[in-house]
């Protein structure tokens, strides 16, 4: 048998798994009844939709943070996203990151 040969016919549990790209976004920002739609809109404008959103008010009632999650967008487009948030008027941070998530076999 050649290394060839044994290459081609190894297990697919020796092959390195599929991943999706995602890309997080914490924000803090003013707890304003608008601040979240303006949020939205940055997907909304660009045909997309966050796959997951989650929101918290702060205890002293004055912020909110939102933890945002998104695969349909390349890191240029989270890019753009992150710097267009930071203009958001009431914005105060805006921070990203980006995770693999092992696409199911």
């Amino acid at each position: 048998m050649t290394l060839a040969t044994t290459q081609q016919t190894e297990p697919s549990r020796f092959r390195a798994p599929d991943t999706k790209q995602v890309h997080c976004f914490a924000v803090t920002a003013a707890a304003d009844p608008g601040i979240m739609p303006r949020i939205m809109e940055q997907w909304a404008k660009r045909g997309l939709v966050p796959d997951r959103w989650h929101a918290v008010r702060s205890a002293s009632g004055e912020d909110v943070q939102m933890d945002i999650e998104s695969s349909d967008m390349d890191l240029a487009l989270a890019r753009q996203v992150s710097e267009a948030m930071r203009t958001i008027f009431g914005v105060s941070q805006v921070l990203m990151s980006k995770k693999g998530i092992v696409a199911p076999s």
